[in-house]
C-alpha cells in the first residue's frame, strides 16, 4: 500500500493565500483588484518548501525537510516550546495552542512542532526546499517532544547506562543523500545563517546544529544507481547489531557469485530498495526510486527533475529509469501564478484576455540556448554604457551554471582588462573548493577538459572570488564596470540587498533576476499579518526601508535619492541604520525580487513597458559599530588570533629550520 500524506508546505500555496481584501499592506503594481485570477497573492512562481510522508512496504519515509523565508521564523521549530521550561503544563496548553493555529476554515496546523517518527529522511537536493528544515527540527539544541537528538551527539561507550532500545529512539532517522547534496547543502546553510545573523535576524538554528545535522553518522551518501536497503542494520528493531554507521549498499566490485550471496543475506529481512539517479538542476541532485523487495513494485520520488543538458550537468535519466514505474511522485514543473499565466493561452475570462488578442500566449516558451544569449546582451549593454550589474544568486546551486557561462563568456571575448567580473557571499571560496572535487557528479564534458590537460573547467580564471563587500570594493578600484553575482536571491538579505540599496540610483545599472524560485513570500509578515503565528509563536522584526525602484525598457532597478541620503553609513560604505521606516502595515508580504518580478509581469500581462517608478520596500538591517564590553571582547579575541598565527608561523619556520639541517647532515653523510 502507497499512503502520501503532506506534513506542510503542499496546501500553504493554495489553501493559505487570502483575498486581497484580507491585506492591509498596499502592495505595489497591482493589475486589478477585481480580477481574483491575477491576484497578486496568487502569482507567486515559487514553490512553497515541503515536506512529504511517504509510506510504502512497511516504511516510513519523509521526502525532504525545506524551510525558507516564505515560512514563518523557524526559532523555536522542533523544541516543544522551550521557552516555557519551568511548567510542562505551559509547554502542554503552549503546545496545544499552536497545534490549534489553523489556515482558514481548515483543521491543518501552519506548521507541525514536531515531524513524525520514520524510518529514513530522503533528501533530493542542496537547496533550502528540500533541507532548510533538517537543522530546525534535528539539530544539536533541537531535541522535541521526543526526545531525538543527532547520532553524532550519542555515546557507543559500553558503560553507559543507557540500553540500545533506548538509544534507538533517541537518535535522529538517518539522512540519506548524494555527496554533493550534503557538501553544498551544508554551504546553503552556512550562507543563509550568515546573512540572516549579519542583519541582526536569527535563522532558528546555530552553526553547531549545521553540523550535527550533516555529520558522517546522520548522513548516509550514495552514489548514482545506488541501492540501499531498509531497514539499515542498527535501525531494524530485530538487529542485535547497533552499528549505527553500517550501510546496506551493493557494491559494484564483488564478483558475480559473492554479489548474489551477499545480496540474499542483505534481502532477507528487509523490506524496501531505494536507488537516487540524476535528476539535474543542482550538482547531486537526484529522484528517488522505492521498490518493495515482496513484489517488485516501483515508485518514483522525483519532486523536482530538469530534462535538459546544461554547461555543467546533464538531463535527467527519468525517462531512462521511470518508464516502467507504477506510480510517480512529483510536483508541476514550470513558473507558476502570474508568471506562468503568461507562457500559457489565457481563458476567456481573465483578465490578461482584455490585453491579449488571440489565443497564443504572451511569452514563448524560454530556451536554453536563447536564454543564455539574451541573458548575455543584456549584461553586456549595462556594462557597455558604464553601468553596473547585479546578478541575485543562491550560495552554491545554480550560481554554478552561472559561473561557467559567465567565466566562459569572459575568456572567450577577453574582457577581463576592460571588466570586472565577480562572485560575492560568505561561503564562496568554500563552495568553488567543493565544486572542484565533483567533477564525476558533473557532465561528462568537463571531467573529459580536465583529464586532457586543458585545466579545470571550474578555475575561474576571470572571476574575482570575495567573501565580502570590502573586497568587492577592493577589486572595482580599477574603475571598469563590474558584473557581480552576490548571494542573497530573494534580494531581502545577503550582499545583493546591500548592492541594490547602493547602486540603486544610478539609472544605467541593471538588476537582473535569473532564478524566479526565490522570489518567495516573506513568511514572517505574510502570517502575522493574517493573524497567524510561525512555529515559535515569535514575530521576527526587521526594519524596513520604503525606496522606489524604476524600471526602464531594459528591466533596470533605481533607487530613489532620498532613501539613499536618509541611510546613514560607516566609513567603509556599511549600512548603520535606517531613519525612514515603514509601519508594520505598510511592509510588502513579499520579497524585494517578488516585487520586482510581480512588477515586471504586470507588465507584460498588459503588454506594456514596466512603469518609470516601481514601488517596493526593502529590508535594511541597523548595523551599529561595537562599543564598550563587545567591543573589547572583540579586539582581545583579535590580538588572541593574531598571537596564535605569529606562534604557528614561528613553529613552522623552526620545524623548516630543523628538517634543512637533518637533510644536510644527510647528504654530507652520503657523500
Amino acid at each position: 500500500m502507497l499512503r502520501v500524506t503532506p506534513i506542510y508546505g503542499s496546501s500553504l500555496s493554495s489553501t493559505a493565500a487570502p483575498s486581497s481584501s484580507s491585506s492591509s499592506s498596499a502592495t505595489t503594481a497591482t493589475t486589478n483588484d477585481d480580477d481574483n485570477d491575477d491576484d497578486p497573492l496568487e502569482w507567486l512562481s515559487a514553490p512553497v518548501p515541503s515536506c512529504t510522508l511517504v509510506e510504502y512496504a512497511g516504511m516510513k519515509l519523509l521526502l525532504n525537510a525545506g524551510w525558507d523565508e516564505s515560512l514563518p521564523s523557524g526559532g523555536d521549530a522542533g523544541t516543544g516550546n522551550n521557552n516555557n521550561n519551568g511548567n510542562n503544563n505551559n509547554n502542554k496548553n503552549s503546545d496545544e495552542n499552536n497545534a490549534a493555529e489553523t489556515i482558514g476554515n481548515t483543521n491543518k496546523p501552519i506548521i507541525p512542532q514536531e515531524l513524525p517518527d520514520v524510518d529514513a529522511i530522503l533528501i533530493c537536493d542542496s537547496t533550502l526546499s528540500s533541507l532548510g528544515g533538517l537543522p530546525l527540527y534535528f539539530g544539536a539544541s533541537k531535541v522535541g517532544k521526543r526526545g531525538r537528538v543527532p547520532r553524532s551527539l550519542i555515546s557507543d561507550d559500553n558503560n553507559n547506562s543507557q540500553t540500545k532500545e533506548k538509544k534507538k529512539k533517541q537518535r535522529n532517522p538517518p539522512f540519506l543523500a548524494t555527496y554533493p547534496t550534503v557538501k553544498m547543502g551544508q554551504m546553503t546553510l552556512y550562507d543563509h545563517h550568515a546573512s540572516l545573523s549579519l542583519d541582526g535576524s536569527h535563522p532558528g538554528y546555530s552553526l553547531e546544529d549545521v553540523d550535527a545535522v550533516f555529520s558522517k553518522e546522520s548522513f548516509h551518501t550514495l552514489k548514482y544507481s545506488q541501492t540501499c536497503y531498509l531497514p539499515l542494520e542498527g535501525d531494524n528493531e530485530d538487529d542485535e547489531d547497533d552499528n549505527a554507521n553500517s550501510m546496506d549498499i551493493d557494491n559494484p566490485a564483488q564478483s558475480s557469485s559473492n554479489k548474489q550471496r551477499l545480496h540474499n543475506s542483505k534481502t532477507s529481512n528487509k523490506l524496501l530498495a531505494i536507488t537516487p539517479h540524476l535528476s539535474g538542476h543542482v550538482v547531486g541532485g537526484c529522484y528517488w526510486v522505492l521498490r518493495q523487495l515482496s513484489d517488485d513494485t516501483e515508485i518514483i520520488l522525483a519532486p523536482t527533475y530538469h530534462h535538459a543538458k546544461e554547461k555543467h550537468l546533464a538531463g535527467s535519466t527519468l525517462h531512462k529509469f521511470g518508464v516502467n514505474a507504477d506510480a510517480l511522485l512529483t510536483m508541476p514543473g514550470g513558473a507558476r501564478g502570474l508568471l506562468g499565466k503568461l507562457y500559457r493561452p489565457p481563458p476567456r475570462n481573465s483578465q490578461i484576455m482584455k490585453y491579449h488578442k488571440g489565443n497564443k500566449p504572451i511569452l514563448s516558451p524560454p530556451l536554453g540556448n536563447r536564454s543564455e544569449a539574451e541573458m548575455i546582451e543584456s549584461i553586456m549593454a549595462a556594462l557597455r554604457r558604464d553601468g553596473n550589474v547585479l546578478l541575485p544568486v543562491d550560495a552554491s546551486g545554480r550560481v554554478l551554471e552561472l559561473l561557467l557561462i559567465l567565466d566562459r563568456h569572459w575568456e572567450r571575448q577577453r574582457l577581463g582588462g576592460a571588466y570586472n567580473l565577480c562572485w560575492v557571499g560568505p561561503m564562496t571560496r568554500n563552495t568553488l573548493e567543493f565544486a572542484r572535487s565533483q567533477l564525476e557528479w558533473m557532465a561528462g564534458p568537463l571531467g573529459a577538459q580536465f583529464d586532457s590537460q586543458r585545466g579545470h573547467p571550474y578555475a575561474l580564471k576571470s572571476v574575482k572570488i570575495c567573501s565580502s563587500l570590502g573586497e568587492l570594493e577592493g577589486v572595482m578600484e580599477n574603475g571598469n564596470p563590474t558584473c557581480v553575482l552576490a548571494s542573497g536571491a530573494s534580494l531581502d538579505h545577503g550582499p545583493a540587498r546591500d548592492l541594490l540599496i547602493r547602486w540603486g540610483a544610478n539609472p544605467d545599472n541593471l538588476v537582473l533576476i535569473t532564478d524566479s524560485t526565490r522570489c518567495v513570500p516573506r513568511g514572517d509578515v505574510w502570517f502575522r499579518r493574517h493573524g497567524r503565528r510561525g512555529v515559535g509563536g515569535g514575530d521576527n522584526k526587521h526594519p524596513s526601508s520604503s525606496s522606489t525602484i524604476d524600471e526602464g525598457n531594459n528591466g533596470r532597478a533605481i533607487l530613489a535619492n532620498t532613501a539613499v541620503e536618509e541611510t546613514e553609513t560607516d566609513e567603509d560604505g556599511n549600512l548603520l541604520a535606517n531613519t525612514a521606516t515603514l509601519a508594520p502595515s505598510d511592509v510588502s508580504p513579499y520579497t524585494t525580487a517578488s516585487q520586482l518580478l510581480y512588477a515586471w509581469c504586470a507588465a507584460k500581462a498588459a503588454r506594456k513597458e514596466m512603469a518609470d517608478e516601481v514601488g517596493v520596500d526593502i529590508y535594511v538591517p541597523h548595523r551599529a559599530p561595537l562599543a564598550g564590553g563587545e567591543l573589547q571582547a572583540f579586539l582581545s579575541g583579535e590580538e588572541e588570533e593574531r598571537r596564535a598565527r605569529k606562534a604557528e608561523a614561528e613553529k613552522k619556520a623552526m620545524m623548516d629550520e630543523i628538517e634543512g639541517a637533518v637533510t644536510g647532515r644527510a647528504i654530507l653523510a652520503a657523500t
